[in-house]
């Protein structure tokens, strides 16, 4: 037989148990911002419920982050997605774990800004399509010049004028920019100093 006071202390406890532990949340993504000093997937998720009301949540390296069922890394890509479960320390508004379904709407793939070059020609070879930029003592990189690749060469003195990259040699200095960093997009020949 138990005591009263007991029984109602454990009814109580029963009661809050809810409170104490995880908090769950529905609605969908609206933001997912990785921190920038993070190896390991943290950061600040917003998560904008049917009413319009927004909530601020962080994504630590041990939250369990899943999108249709399968595990994938917190970023970006997760915006819109609709959130199926997410269970958060009240305390800390830490997700423990974030279950979301896609939303089916094909997202913007983000394209890297064209990357700048510039060095020394190391290595040309026009009938492979390959071009050696020298970047320093030791350093170089490689791209692959292809039939779009636009070759100029800069004159001392008025416009610069397009010419064919087997006319790039050993020692000249160049600009390359690429797109993806490995398909030169462009050359820029520059005057020789004097």
């Amino acid at each position: 037989m138990r005591r009263p006071a007991a029984a109602a202390l454990l009814a109580l406890l029963a009661a809050a148990a809810p409170a104490l532990g995880a908090t769950r949340v529905s609605g969908t993504v609206l933001t997912a911002e990785v921190s920038p000093d993070s190896s390991h997937g943290a950061g600040d998720l917003v998560i904008v419920d049917k009413g319009g009301r927004t909530s601020r949540y962080e994504v630590a390296g041990k939250t369990r982050v899943t999108r249709d069922g399968k595990d994938v890394k917190f970023d970006d890509a997760l915006i819109g997605d609709l959130v199926v479960r997410a269970k958060y320390d009240p305390k800390t508004k830490v997700l423990t774990v974030l279950d979301l379904k896609s939303s089916g709407v094909e997202k913007p793939v983000k394209k890297p800004a064209p990357a700048t070059v510039n060095g020394e020609v190391a290595f040309a070879d026009a009938i492979k399509g390959t071009l050696s930029v020298r970047l320093g003592p030791g350093r170089t990189r490689d791209f692959t010049v292809a039939e779009t690749t636009k070759v100029a060469r800069e004159k001392a003195e008025g416009p610069a004028q397009e010419i064919g990259f087997e006319n790039v040699a050993v020692g000249d200095l160049v600009e390359v920019r690429s797109a993806d960093g490995k398909i030169a997009d462009s050359i820029r020949v520059h005057p020789a100093a004097k």
